[in-house]
């Protein structure tokens, strides 16, 4: 039907007869669907009414008084659908007619009128339909070249191939580097092009696919290209699931790889520097402490020889004595430091100790140092070295104090237990999340100078110090100490404020709240004064002949007889000669031809319970553990004490079992 409606439809019939375009708007008035309707005379008229509305359908006449319709057929045909009406019917002018554009051609008759509002409904429909397809057409076009244009962008090498390994597109950037045209390379196999070959390489990501149908990603060197490449082959399924192409990416990681070479050899050069300089302070600071600890021993020693009064030797090789310990201690730190000096497990009362630290560290402080403990006594034990922990606290002290200068200031010191809980986000002063469970921690904080970054960088190398040098391995050893004891460390310092440390202590399921000190009611002394006289065989075995000479001799004044051998082979041919008459061996660790472990596996081929003792300058951590839990196997370390040879020779002659 016709109407006024704005959204229905508008029709413009073309029609220089009166009564015909009547007849047409009487047809469209039977018409199910609402149009609007415009009627003009001529094709100027037409081409008026066109530019004020464009119309949705254009119905027009053949002949117009002011030419024809394929005139408007041509103009308009890519705007609108047209269909040209005509009195008299003319095949070749209906061809003519629908070759020009238009989208019907129809003959003005009754019946032809009648059936007028389909032929319209069907020409919009038509041409909406017709539209749609040219949009998608559009789009597909605009896709398709965005795509070929993408695909030809990317920097990557990119080709398409089937499963006979036929090249069926690349992108220009592989065509590029491969020195062809993109359209001389689809239809080659792939092999001939990247690697010169009439068939695929064993190592061709592809050929794993065609086994698999999995994604292959890899890394190869291809000398054709003249780089390294991150590969990746991605299979194409058709609608059947089969698998019947791939896509091949190369992206070249030449300027990558070799930035990484770079970087991890700069950073091996900066690790050299770095270990070359912690061993220059090292170095010095070794050499500076025994080169102290030489002169007085060779001082001593000069003034021996000299001394015509026996006391005053006697005084001399105290002396000696008294820096052969410090010797020793230095080494105990390098130890320490290096987390391999052995354990002397014991029960420890933090509290107590750190009282009796201080009470021996205060008559050396100065006055200007107020020292504040704050310790609950309560908190439990744990298991650890007892020398070990007061070094820890010794040091800790030492530099709060020192830190303090001659300025008026205060060190605290606190113990207390706590529980590091999972995700609590407690970490050390590395940054590494400290382990869940309960800890015994000892805290020292001072209101010193502080440290800066680069200082507190430093703190923990061995002999650094800013104060001056030759000060020992200190805080270094702290590290090592620590790491023995499976604890944790913390630092906080600011400069010109003060420094913080919290040292933490693992307690153990089992672990003891502290007892009341009981006092023996004999002392140490005379202990070891009742002691009667050891006897028997002992083989003693080391490659030094000083230190053959001095254990022999002491080993002789705990009443044994003494055999002796310069390595492990000879130490067996000595025994397997005189068996009988060896009770026990006590032998070095490291020596030439054969070292102690190797001769402690020999002779447990023959004798499976002859008590050994193995001495070492090393920590106990350099035997292995099968011989360590040998319940006939003792450790001394050296530099080692006469008592300490004496108890443990006792203990492993007491219990032959």
């Amino acid at each position: 039907m016709l109407t006024h409606n704005s959204a229905a439809p508008l029709l413009l019939i073309v029609e220089g007869d009166d009564n015909h375009a009547n007849q047409i708007r009487h047809s469209l008035q039977d018409a199910q669907e609402e149009y609007r309707v415009e009627t003009v005379r001529t094709l100027h008229d037409a081409w008026g009414a066109i530019q004020r509305h464009n119309p949705d359908l254009i119905l027009t006449d053949y002949p117009l008084p002011d030419g024809d319709a394929n005139e408007l057929v041509v103009r308009v045909k890519e705007t609108c659908p047209i269909i040209v009406m005509t009195a008299e019917g003319n095949e070749q002018l209906a061809v003519h007619t629908i070759k020009a554009g238009a989208q019907d051609y129809i003959s003005k008759s009754h019946d032809a009128l009648d059936s007028l509002p389909q032929t319209v409904k069907g020409a919009l429909q038509e041409w909406y339909l017709s539209q749609e397809r040219k949009k998608i057409y559009q789009a597909v076009s605009r896709g398709k070249r965005e795509w070929e244009l993408t695909f030809d962008a990317v920097p990557d090498l990119i080709l398409i191939i089937d499963n006979q390994h036929t090249i069926s597109r690349v992108n220009r950037a592989l065509a590029d580097r491969c020195g062809f045209k993109p359209e001389e390379l689809p239809g080659r196999k792939c092999y001939e092009i990247f690697h010169n070959r009439q068939s695929p390489p064993v190592f061709c990501p592809f050929v794993r696919l065609l086994k698999d149908g999995g994604e292959q990603t890899e890394e190869i060197e291809e000398k054709n290209l003249a780089g390294f490449f991150d590969i990746t082959v991605s299979p194409l399924y058709n609608n059947a699931g089969s698998l019947t192409a791939c896509v091949h990416v190369a992206r070249d990681v030449t300027a990558r790889n070799k930035a990484e070479e770079e970087r991890l050899t700069l950073e091996q050069q900066l690790q050299q520097a770095q270990k070359l300089e912690s061993l220059g302070v090292l170095s010095g600071g070794i050499a500076h402490d025994f080169n102290n600890i030489l002169t007085i021993i060779l001082g001593h020693c000069f003034l021996a020889r000299d001394e015509i009064d026996p006391e005053s030797s006697k005084s001399h090789l105290k002396q000696i004595e008294a820096a052969a310990t410090r010797a020793a201690d230095l080494c105990r730190q390098m130890l320490a430091y290096a987390g391999k000096s052995p354990m002397v497990q014991v029960q420890i009362n933090l509290p107590q100790l750190v009282d009796e630290t201080v009470a021996m560290l205060r008559p050396s402080f100065k006055k200007n140092v107020s020292i504040e403990p704050c310790l609950r006594h309560e908190v439990p034990e744990f298991a650890g070295d007892k020398a070990k922990i007061q070094q820890i606290a010794m040091n800790l002290i030492v530099n709060a104090v020192e830190a303090i200068g001659a300025d008026c200031g205060t060190v605290r010191i606190g113990v207390s237990d706590t529980v590091v809980q999972t995700g609590d986000g407690v970490a050390d002063f590395t940054g590494n999340a400290i382990a869940a469970g309960p800890y015994v921690c000892l805290e020292v904080s001072d209101t010193g100078c502080g440290m800066d970054e680069e200082t507190r960088s430093r703190i923990f190398e061995p002999f650094f110090s800013t104060k001056f040098t030759g000060r020992g391995l200190g805080l270094s050893a702290l590290i090592g100490i620590m790491k023995s004891h499976h604890g944790a460390l913390q630092l906080s310092s600011t400069l010109g404020v003060g420094t913080t440390f919290k040292v933490y202590f693992p307690l153990t399921a089992n672990a003891n709240h502290p007892q009341m000190p009981q006092t023996s009611s004999m002392g140490t002394a005379a202990k070891f004064g009742c002691e009667d006289r050891l006897d028997g065989t002992i083989l003693l075995v080391d490659d030094e002949d000083e230190l053959l000479r001095i254990g022999k001799r002491m080993l002789t004044s705990m009443g044994f007889s003494v055999i002796t051998a310069s390595n492990g082979r000879e130490a067996l041919e000595t025994y397997s000669a005189k068996t009988s008459a060896i009770q026990l061996i006590m032998m070095d660790l490291t020596m030439p031809e054969m070292d102690g472990i190797e001769a402690y596996y020999e002779l447990r081929k023959v004798a499976l319970s002859v008590p050994i003792v193995i001495c070492s300058g090393y920590g106990k951590d350099a035997i292995p553990s099968a011989i360590s839990n040998d319940v006939h196997v003792g450790f001394v370390p050296k530099p080692y004490r006469a008592e300490q040879v004496r108890n443990m020779l006792r203990r492993l002659l007491d219990n032959p079992e």
